[in-house]
């Protein structure tokens, strides 16, 4: 989320990497039936109705995968076979993600350690009308394994 005109967007930073996803119903339960996530405002069309933002949305968690989904990208387009996630910071939803929304992942590296073991990207997810829904701080750990182009 770029309040300040000097901070770039992701998607406009080098390297940086998009990726897209239509949000289904069936996704939607498909994570609640997998995460145990029951919360009515995800399942319960007569529930959401009655609260402030006035139908399902989906999970934020399903939101951060998705942002998993585009440090994966970001790595296999980087030629990293040797990324774990450290974890994400500052992770914020800012709008909720609807039904059949189309939300657009950004993600792009900002900072290396000198060591270059650690690796910093920033992280938006936009909504198909160019809202911000998401945003974070994503840290990854190079483990010491091969690149892509270093194995014979």
């Amino acid at each position: 989320m770029t309040t300040n005109p000097d901070i770039p967007a992701v998607r406009d930073l080098p390297g940086a990497i998009r990726f897209s996803k239509t949000i289904s119903e069936y996704d939607v339960y498909s994570f609640a039936g997998l995460t145990g996530d029951f919360y009515p405002v995800h399942i319960n069309a007569e529930y959401a109705a009655r609260q402030p933002v006035g139908e399902r949305i989906a999970h934020g968690a399903l939101l951060v995968g998705l942002m998993s989904t585009g440090a994966a990208q970001w790595m296999t387009t980087h030629g990293i076979d040797d990324g774990l996630s450290y974890g994400y910071e500052g992770v914020r939803f800012i709008r909720p993600v609807r039904f059949g929304d189309t939300i657009t992942v950004d993600y792009a590296q900002v900072s290396e350690s000198p060591d270059r073991k650690r690796l910093t990207s920033r992280v938006e997810a936009h909504n198909q009308h160019g809202e911000v829904v998401g945003v974070a701080k994503h840290i990854l750990h190079r483990t010491g394994g091969p690149r892509r182009d270093d194995r014979a």
